[in-house]
């Protein structure tokens, strides 16, 4: 990858890149300098003029392909990684960049330009390195953004050695509409869909994990089966800050419901949701039956195999005694 970038001080800010894969890492210093800064429209092909005044770095081995490089902007970027470094991103870096998909950095970064991301329809996952506590800006992404949005927050502690903990939530869609009251001649913002609420539960940077499991009941009678399957298995799986009434109400919905139950393990195919329904003694003969009959239509057999076995030690079939005459 060739990085076009300017100095800032004792720091590099990052302008373009140039590469020929679609996921930009980007590094935490070039020729001795920490990469603080990204600056704004670095990643959108909307920009008005490309910077004249930049310095341009390039490894040894990034040349031999320079032939094939090409723009990283707009819809040549589907992943981003942004290093410990980055404190800023700038206004509209961004922008109108529709296959962004995946988005990672740590909590080093704060500040946020406006417009960041605007346009980026398509992100649906983003993940945050914690490094120095709990506070991150994912509420101000998300915020900007209306589809639904996975986010992973890995805790790695303060002190070293300490264990990584693991946190994946689902953040359901929303959108807003303008709606007139004509006698009034006034105009209202309305909110539709239950991603709005679940994007409040952050207090002053950090999640509030109780306020996100509160909703999960509203979600559950306004959002698809599909989306609350998703939001109670996020939630069992990694249950950083999971209380013993809201692990119990997670795993009451999976109890009741086990078409969607079914559907979500044979879907997802994650051996992890299977270990997480025989670790937690979830399953029920419903949702075996259900699962097998899934697994069997789509020909899982590794799958298959794992939920016949299930059955049989859960819920042996008696054997019928004979009698001879």
């Amino acid at each position: 990858m060739r990085i076009h970038y300017r100095l800032r001080g004792d720091s590099a800010e990052i302008v373009r890149c140039r590469g020929t894969v679609s996921k930009v890492a980007l590094p935490e210093q070039i020729h001795g300098y920490p990469v603080k800064k990204v600056a704004p429209y670095a990643f959108s092909a909307k920009k008005g003029e490309e910077d004249r005044d930049t310095l341009v770095y390039e490894s040894p081995e990034d040349a031999l392909f320079r032939e094939h490089e090409r723009l990283l902007a707009g819809n040549e970027v589907e992943e981003v990684i942004l290093p410990d470094t980055v404190e800023e991103i700038g206004n509209y870096i961004f922008y109108n960049c529709k296959r962004l998909k995946r988005l990672e950095f740590t909590d080093a970064l704060v500040r946020l330009g406006s417009g960041a991301f605007t346009g980026c329809g398509n992100l649906e996952l983003v993940r945050v390195h914690l490094k120095r506590g709990k506070k991150s800006c994912v509420k101000e992404i998300l915020g900007d953004l209306w589809q639904r949005i996975d986010v992973q927050f890995f805790h790695e502690g303060v002190n070293a050695g300490e264990d990584v903990q693991t946190v994946k939530l689902v953040f359901p869609e929303h959108y807003e509409e303008a709606v007139e009251n004509t006698p009034a001649r006034i105009l209202f913002t309305q909110h539709h869909g239950i991603g709005n609420n679940y994007r409040q539960c952050f207090y002053s940077r950090e999640m509030d994990y109780r306020k996100y499991d509160g909703l999960f009941p509203l979600a559950v009678a306004q959002d698809r089966p599909e989306v609350a399957a998703d939001l109670a298995f996020s939630r069992l799986l990694y249950p950083c800050g999971l209380t013993s009434e809201y692990r119990k109400m997670y795993e009451i919905y999976v109890g009741e419901h086990p078409k969607e139950t079914a559907r979500h393990l044979v879907s997802r195919d994650q051996p992890e949701l299977l270990q997480c329904m025989s670790g937690s003694g979830l399953w029920s003969r419903d949702i075996l039956e259900e699962a097998i009959l899934m697994a069997a239509e789509e020909g899982k057999a590794e799958m298959l195999s794992y939920l016949m076995n299930e059955k049989h030690l859960l819920f042996p079939e008696k054997k019928r005694r004979r009698f001879e005459l």
